[in-house]
């Protein structure tokens, strides 16, 4: 008689990653369902006087299903101290002294306090965050509270102090600006990233009142700041800044243009300083690791050293999460090598995530901790398998350990793919063979670039003649990446449009991982199999559901710009966003949706009137991605941006159609497009009046555009289309002004619903008192993109509906 023994997962062994899954999984319902701590402190203890009945109910009767009770209540317990945790450190909650700051929005304040990080943006100017302990509101009351903030300092409006440097203390007159969630679908949250970074409070310096140097040789600022100056004395004023972020995370100084470089070549990763750099000082260590096996107390000493080191190394990096993550990581898994616990090390890097989310819950939805723990699991798990695949001829030779790394790394890049997809939109084609390619030689320059710099303040000359190949590899690593970067195939843009495609990815690392074990690997390929299947049954539904017709008004401030998405799949825009002097509105917002949504092309863009409250992004936009044809209104205009279009959209072959009344456009064969207006024979010196006015019509709802269209082009329309222009949806003209929208106009178009696009503060008082109660009386349904944020809609050819 034969006896079947199916294959039992050692859940046991990993009582770290158990506890650690579980605990994310409470996290992550108190973010995403947020109940109150009450609710959270009921359950837990609920859970726990369950938990310790059944325990000792079990011990008297050993019943199955007291020990299943058992089992629930212990995973009850700790789903539930998770989101009780997460939702005392919440870090999209408000702290007091943010909210007492907050209440002088716009007014000015003074502030005294430390500076800890500076740099410079896009946009030229200088993002100081302070360590704040002393501020005087008005009637100079003195509040000694601390707290965090980031000050923006103009250098159009001030001239840039020269002892403006790290650690040095600074008291500064300021006007308290709004942080406010973001208005658009897709767009950068800058208020959550600042409340990540443990800054709730963003103000405008208008006078530096005072900068005292600080020479203590305690803080890690002033530390990081000789270090600054090692590099600059060690390194070529070429690779400088390039070494100050590959060494030590210190970005500020590298080019917006050299940061898309290495994102296209799939390397900006080696910037942010990391996993990648804490394991490149490891591997000297690793090699040690056997010396420290013959010494009485070497193992003590051998980590006692380690985590003075990396110690050291966090410091310089001002305590970045990710180096603090890595080098936590790094830490146990070290400690499991030297005291012979090697195979503990899935369980070690569970231990160290469960640290992190012990000392912050929030960490788990960073980018850095997913990135960081992904990858070394993706390695746990897969490299045991790909070595055992290595011909031992390789495998046993002096050249199998470096052909490991290419391959390790090779397979991290790929691995990444999802994660990479989902938050940045692009994946580079060429970045694993660039990390092949590079990360063997960055596992050398690294260590030997640091140790470098302990050399420079006392023999300069000497550091810097031993740095030279160092410094060398890094003008090459420019060379290359601009090379890598420029290939036509070098990166694409991906769109990860279901949260199946993860479990398709986690499927696919445990097959791999259980290809060894033949009673597990089988269950591994049916999950993926599953998983798969719902994957393409979700694509099926989303394909056989009805039709719609998508609209997204998007709040660019003081401006126009929406996005159509037709039922067959075709994208175009009306109108592109506002321009003004280093800010666009599809550099920041536009285009990052496009991305996001996977828009590859845009099969029309239609510019009603050439004002660069329309126009703004449509050279960011031609320079980003694809685009069919440009229609307008025909009308010339003398602004530098108009021309730089028209000249841009002629050097890549972009055809510019100037529209008329009466014409009639399909970009969509189920969505004809109406042109109303400009009337050709019809001369205006208002360009306003001369708005490109379309209607798009899906089944049996009708949307009109109307531009910036004023009471004289309202007539025309009243007097040549008077029962064409009767809608459903009206894009309301020109912001609200009491220039547009006329009762007469509100009367003939009947529209339920409505959308004024403008901001909240503009010089031009929209919307006037006089428009806006015009509209609220014949629109029931109005928004305000000063108000709402970005607004959408979808139609299924019957009905218009809000999403």
């Amino acid at each position: 008689m034969s006896i079947h023994q199916t294959y039992q997962f050692p859940f046991a062994s990993y009582p770290a990653v158990r506890i650690v899954l579980l605990l994310a999984a409470g996290i992550i319902v108190d973010y995403q369902v947020d109940p109150t701590l009450s609710v959270w402190a009921f359950i837990f203890v609920c859970a726990t006087i369950l938990y310790l009945i059944s325990e000792i109910s079990y011990h008297k009767s050993l019943h199955s299903r007291v020990y299943t009770i058992l089992i629930l209540s212990y995973l009850g317990i700790i789903i539930s101290f998770g989101g009780t945790w997460h939702s005392l450190w919440d870090y999209r909650d408000l702290p007091h002294e943010a909210q007492v700051i907050n209440t002088y929005t716009w007014e000015e304040l003074i502030f005294s306090g430390s500076i800890q990080q500076i740099q410079q943006t896009s946009t030229g100017k200088y993002q100081v965050d302070v360590d704040v302990d002393t501020t005087i509101f008005p009637d100079d009351l003195i509040w000694h509270k601390s707290f965090k903030l980031r000050a923006v300092l103009n250098p159009a409006d001030h001239d840039i102090p020269t002892d403006l440097n790290l650690g040095n203390n600074i008291t500064f007159e300021a006007t308290v600006y709004p942080l406010e969630d973001k208005r658009n679908p897709s767009q950068f949250n800058y208020k959550q990233y600042l409340a990540s970074q443990d800054i709730y409070t963003q103000v405008g310096i208008q006078q530096i009142i005072s900068i005292t140097p600080v020479n203590n040789i305690w803080r890690w600022s002033y530390f990081r700041k000789q270090v600054l100056n090692a590099i600059d004395t060690n390194f070529s004023k070429e690779s400088a800044s390039l070494a100050k972020a590959l060494l030590i995370g210190y970005k500020n100084e590298l080019a917006r243009e050299e940061k898309i470089s290495f994102s296209r070549a799939g390397l900006s990763h080696i910037m942010a300083v990391s996993g990648l750099h804490v394991g490149f000082l490891l591997f000297p260590f690793w090699l040690v690791i056997p010396f420290f096996w013959t010494l009485k107390y070497g193992k003590q000493i051998g980590i006692t050293l380690l985590i003075i080191m990396l110690f050291i190394y966090a410091g310089l990096t001002n305590f970045s999460p990710s180096v603090t993550r890595a080098s936590l990581v790094g830490i146990l898994l070290a400690y499991g090598k030297l005291f012979h616990k090697v195979r503990d090390s899935k369980n070690l890097t569970a231990v160290a995530a469960l640290i992190i989310l012990l000392i912050n819950p929030s960490d788990l939805f960073s980018i850095g901790f997913q990135l960081s723990f992904g990858a070394v699991y993706i390695i746990l798990l897969t490299a045991p398998v790909i070595q055992r695949w290595l011909p031992a001829w390789i495998r046993f030779r002096w050249y199998g350990k470096p052909i490991m790394i290419i391959i390790i790394s090779f397979i991290v890049q790929i691995g990444l793919f999802p994660l990479l997809a989902y938050y940045f939109g692009e994946f580079s084609l060429v970045g694993p063979l660039a990390n092949a390619f590079v990360i063997p030689f960055l596992g050398i320059a690294v260590p030997l670039g640091l140790a470098l710099l302990l050399i420079a303040p006392f023999a300069s000359d000497l550091a810097q003649t031993l740095n030279y190949p160092v410094d060398i590899f890094l003008k090459w690593l420019h060379y290359f990446v601009d090379f890598a970067a420029s290939l036509p195939w070098s990166w694409i843009q991906v769109h990860v449009d279901s949260l199946l495609f993860f479990g398709i990815w986690i499927a696919i690392i445990f097959l791999i991982a259980s290809l060894p074990i033949p009673k597990l690997r089988w269950k591994f390929l049916a999950l993926l199999l599953l998983v798969s299947c719902l994957h393409q049954g979700n694509r099926v539904i989303q394909k056989l559901s009805p039709a719609t017709l998508n609209l997204t008004f998007f709040d660019v401030g003081q401006g126009d710009a929406a996005l159509v998405t037709t039922p067959n799949n075709k994208h175009f825009l009306i109108d592109a966003g506002r321009w003004q002097p280093d800010y666009n509105s599809a550099k920041y917002i536009i285009i990052p949706h496009l991305k996001e949504q996977g828009i590859e092309k845009l099969d029309a863009i239609f510019l009603s009137h050439p004002h660069a409250d329309h126009i703004g992004g449509i050279l960011e936009i031609i320079d980003s991605i694809p685009v069919d044809t440009i229609y307008n209104s025909g009308t010339d205009y003398d602004s530098q941006l108009f021309k730089t279009y028209n000249k841009k959209a002629v050097e890549n072959n972009i055809p510019i159609k100037p529209l008329k009344a009466g014409d009639k456009i399909y970009i969509d064969p189920a969505i004809p497009i109406f042109v109303y207006g400009p009337q050709e024979s019809v001369a205006q010196s208002n360009v306003n009046n001369r708005s490109l006015v379309i209607e798009l019509i899906y089944g049996d709802t009708e949307f009109l555009f109307m531009g910036d269209a004023e009471h004289r082009q309202e007539e025309n329309l009243l007097k040549h289309y008077p029962e064409m222009i009767d809608t459903d949806f009206l894009k309301v003209g020109h912001h609200g002004s009491k220039t547009s929208s006329s009762s007469l106009l509100l009367q003939s178009t009947t529209p339920q619903a409505g959308v004024v696009s403008l901001a909240k503060r503009n010089r031009f008082g929209h919307p006037h008192r006089q428009a806006t109660r015009l509209l609220h009386k014949y629109i029931p349904n109005l928004y305000f993109t000063s108000l709402e944020g970005a607004v959408q809609f979808y139609s299924d050819g019957e009905n218009i509906y809000k999403q």
